[in-house]
């Protein structure tokens, strides 16, 4: 069940208000996928408070998680299974609210989603979506039966991943999976350890109603605890947030930073940077002897880099660069190549992306991973060290990516960098890291390979 917003003390017009948003970014989404939080972006009004924004968020983000569970439930009571677009979106914002929050009254939910047709001249299917929708609200909809229509509809995945899952992971693997992507993501913070300690910064957070528990494997990450915290407390309004005593990043990307092993004093390149979690980890772990580079191609994300970066006082050079062919030879120490994927080991925190991607996606991610690695590599110096990480799981993205790496006088490194000790787990013979998702933790994946030749 996902978790509930409770919408008592807000009028029914300012509800309705938030469903025409949802129900805007989703047929937006339908004509040019954009990511989720794009989306909530795009159509979240400037009159939206807090509750408004987070309402939108959980139907945008829940519709598109659920998609196909909730197109089998109301299809079930259609006689014709193709409707317009717009009849179609309010149908999913309607069901998904009836199945998955039950602090909306049922009859919101369907006079709500009703209401969505009253100004794209629909009125005919107003009807329609009511009598669907009621027969959703009272009539409790069984699952498919077999394994891969189970997985594709009921836990709402593309149907080309989940057999590629059941081919490749056997079936209770592939549910695992999916079960694990369909969680809601948790917000984590870590923790600036030049700034403050897990100890310390959960008692100043708590201080100021922010509730946190300690993370699962990271002794510096801290879980946001929304639903214990304070009514109307927010992370972002506390002075640890504005001085940069934190970061929001998943455990899983916090360990990547620590597998790349960054020392006090070295030379550190992080090629693909932005928004700058991994930078601000390099950065802590060089100190203040050391000298970080943060490279991106994008001028938007360039920006975002920046923000973030002043933000947590990340003390490093922020450049536009493309990866693939850096202004550098032979300079680092250690270059991070944490290098654009499908994004498959974080479904959990973009539900868009499943239905974005396609099977021959991957293919082309890979080939662009290997050049970006093969350029990224003309920037290590000899001795120094180059790591790879990808949010993602699947074989062409990660170890075919790893294995087709043969640069000259590279060498894969079996060490696990600074993990902490209950990490050490994910690491594989082969000095790989390999975080799948489940049990809290995004899917991740690293290597590193030292080049051989002595110091420079």
């Amino acid at each position: 069940m996902s978790r509930n917003l409770a919408l008592s003390g807000k009028s029914a017009r300012s509800a309705d208000l938030v469903r025409r948003a949802a129900h805007a970014a989703l047929l937006s989404f339908g004509k040019t996928p954009l990511a989720a939080d794009l989306l909530v972006e795009r159509f979240s009004s400037k009159d939206f408070d807090a509750r408004d924004r987070a309402f939108l968020r959980e139907l945008v983000y829940g519709v598109m998680r659920w998609r196909s569970r909730l197109d089998f439930v109301f299809g079930r009571f259609l006689n014709k299974p193709n409707v317009a677009p717009p009849v179609r979106e309010a149908l999913r914002l309607g069901t998904y609210q009836l199945l998955f929050m039950d602090r909306v009254p049922a009859h919101s939910a369907v006079d709500g989603a009703v209401s969505l047709l009253d100004r794209r001249n629909l009125g005919w299917a107003r009807g329609l979506v009511n009598a669907v929708l009621r027969k959703v609200a009272g009539v409790v909809v069984s699952p498919p039966e077999g394994r891969e229509d189970y997985l594709t509809i009921w836990e709402s995945h593309p149907r080309w991943l989940v057999r590629r899952w059941i081919s490749d992971l056997g079936e209770e693997e592939a549910l695992r999976r999916c079960r694990a992507n369909n969680e809601e993501a948790p917000v984590v913070f870590r923790v600036n350890p030049r700034a403050s300690n897990a100890r310390s910064l959960m008692a100043e957070l708590k201080s100021g109603g922010v509730s946190t528990r300690s993370g699962c494997v990271d002794p510096d990450s801290l879980v946001f605890l929304p639903d214990e915290s304070a009514p109307g407390a927010r992370f972002s309004d506390t002075a640890a947030w504005r001085e940069g005593r934190f970061i929001v990043m998943d455990e899983s990307s916090s360990l990547v930073s620590r597998f790349a092993g960054a020392a006090p004093g070295e030379r550190v390149l992080d090629a693909c940077a932005a928004p700058g979690g991994k930078t601000a980890c390099l950065a802590w772990a060089a100190g203040e002897g050391g000298n970080v580079v943060a490279g991106e191609r994008s001028p938007r994300r360039l920006a975002l880099l920046e923000r973030n970066c002043v933000r947590i006082r990340a003390d490093a050079r922020l450049l536009r660069m493309d990866a693939m062919r850096p202004p550098f030879h032979e300079k680092f120490d250690l270059v991070l190549v944490d290098a654009p994927c499908s994004g498959l080991g974080v479904f959990r925190r973009h539900p868009d992306a499943r239905w974005r991607l396609r099977e021959e996606d991957l293919g082309v991610q890979a080939r662009r991973q290997t050049a970006i690695l093969q350029g990224a590599a003309r920037a290590v110096r000899r001795g120094g060290r180059l790591v790879y990480s990808v949010c993602t799981n699947e074989p062409e993205e990660t170890g075919e990516v790893a294995a087709s790496f043969r640069e000259p006088g590279f060498v894969p490194i079996r060490g696990g960098g600074a993990l902490p000790e209950g990490a050490k787990r994910y690491l594989e013979p082969d000095g790989a890291l390999r975080i799948t998702p489940g049990d809290g933790l995004d899917g991740f994946f690293a290597m590193s390979w030292r080049k051989e030749g002595g110091n420079c």
